[in-house]
């Protein structure tokens, strides 16, 4: 658990974000880090300008990968399905991310 922990505090993920499983491959000098979001979470659309309306999760995009700086010589990648909403002016739409 402590390396869950660890990894929060690395990214300065905080909520609804949190690191879900850290995996960590000391022969390839690799960690990868699966990032999700709490449920029930109601998002705001990333086009609606001040939009105060908030829209549930309609459902996740794709397991998306970025490269993230290393940590501790390990090359660190970030694992998350993005979530969804239906937004009535913009259509379906990828929530922000940190």
């Amino acid at each position: 658990m402590r390396d869950v922990q660890l990894y929060q505090r690395v990214l300065g993920l905080s909520a609804p974000w949190r690191v879900s499983r850290v995996d960590l491959k000391i022969k390839e000098h690799r960690v990868d880090i699966g990032v999700e979001h709490r449920p029930g979470v109601k998002w705001r659309c990333p086009h609606c300008p001040d939009s105060s309306k908030k829209l549930s999760c309609r459902d996740h995009a794709e397991e998306r990968v970025w490269r993230h700086l290393d940590t501790c010589l390990f090359q660190t990648y970030l694992h998350a399905r993005i979530p969804r909403m239906a937004c009535p002016e913009h259509g379906v739409v990828n929530v922000s991310v940190p």
